[in-house]
């Protein structure tokens, strides 16, 4: 643009607005072709971390809730229930040079040995949830999706342990014990009767409540299940060493995996999360038509509202049947 033959109040406002527009249809695009996202809103106010936070108060369930920490790569990663949790901490492990990432019982903390963020002290803990300079991420998934992928592991794949342990449970809360035994294999009864009485299982609890909510702001990567081997390699690749300046991808990510995560001797030569886990795979998003009901839909909508409306997640719509509209 000419200035000379433009005031130059009209000439920089037009530029600006150029400029505007053109980073807003980047970051449009950017959102649309990877729906992940290291750009975040913080609050004007901080958020104070408080011993009783869901993200740093230490819970019997040792599994869910609280965050592992990596100081080489400035990272605080939240492991969600049906997002590859497993998966991802193994990487975690095998990132800290330790040969137990592909131990058996991987969540426990004595075998991973991750650091957490409830082993920092408040003020530590206040500052790497605050900094701009560390990652804090989390991977999600439509909850149509998860919620099968749940049953079909848990209660499907896995029903004698499904009908000792999350039965018992259920029975316990004064619900009919026989009927979960006899009804559990069915998705309607699994999803209308077990996640609403036990809606704190690590692998069916809504994934907006395993963090609070003052503290969404500050989660600055958001990966997707839906294209989980794209956005892994991006993430990956969004954190860097402090000690060698390498890359995560580079360290541990682009070679070195298999689809058995528990074979150290056959380590394979793919990249990380293409070959998905055989243990825990279901295809559920394949079989959403042929466990869902137009009813069943529009209990998980409901049920799974959080997930589905917050200004976080940007989900693909999965619409299985067309709602009809009140008159």
């Amino acid at each position: 643009m000419d200035c000379k033959s433009t005031s130059k109040i009209v000439c920089v406002v037009t530029i600006l607005f150029g400029a505007f527009l053109l980073v807003t249809l980047n970051i449009r695009e950017k959102k649309f072709d990877l729906p992940s996202s290291r750009t975040y809103n913080v609050p004007q106010v901080a958020a104070e971390l408080q011993a009783s936070d869901i993200i740093y108060h230490t819970r019997n369930n040792d599994r869910n809730y609280i965050p592992a920490v990596n100081e080489e790569f400035k990272t605080i990663f939240f492991f969600i229930g049906k997002c590859a949790a497993s998966e991802w901490k193994r990487m975690f492990v095998r990132l800290m040079g330790s040969p137990k990432w592909c131990a058996r019982w991987i969540h426990k903390k004595e075998v991973n040995g991750l650091k957490w963020l409830d082993e920092y002290s408040i003020e530590e803990a206040q500052q790497m949830m605050t900094d701009p300079e560390w990652t804090r991420a989390v991977f999600v998934r439509n909850p149509k999706d998860r919620a099968l992928s749940a049953f079909l592991d848990k209660a499907v794949s896995h029903s004698d342990n499904f009908a000792k342990q999350v039965c018992k449970t259920y029975g316990g809360k004064g619900h009919d014990l026989q009927a979960c035994l006899d009804h559990h294999l069915e998705f309607g009864f699994f999803l209308q009767n077990i996640t609403t009485t036990l809606p704190e299982n690590v692998h069916w609890m809504t994934i907006y409540d395993q963090i609070d909510a003052k503290w969404w702001p500050y989660i600055n990567y958001v990966g997707y299940m839906e294209n989980l081997s794209e956005h892994a390699e991006d993430f990956l690749r969004s954190i860097v060493s402090d000690i060698d300046g390498v890359s995560a991808w580079d360290r541990c990510g682009k070679t070195g995996w298999s689809s058995d995560e528990r074979n150290c001797e056959a380590k394979g030569t793919s990249p990380f999360l293409v070959k998905q886990d055989k243990r825990h795979e279901t295809d559920a998003h394949d079989k959403l038509r042929e466990y869902y009901t137009p009813e069943l839909e529009i209990f998980a909508e409901d049920r799974y509202a959080k997930d589905l409306d917050n200004p976080y997640f940007e989900f693909s719509s999965v619409e299985l049947f067309p709602h009809t509209q009140d008159s």
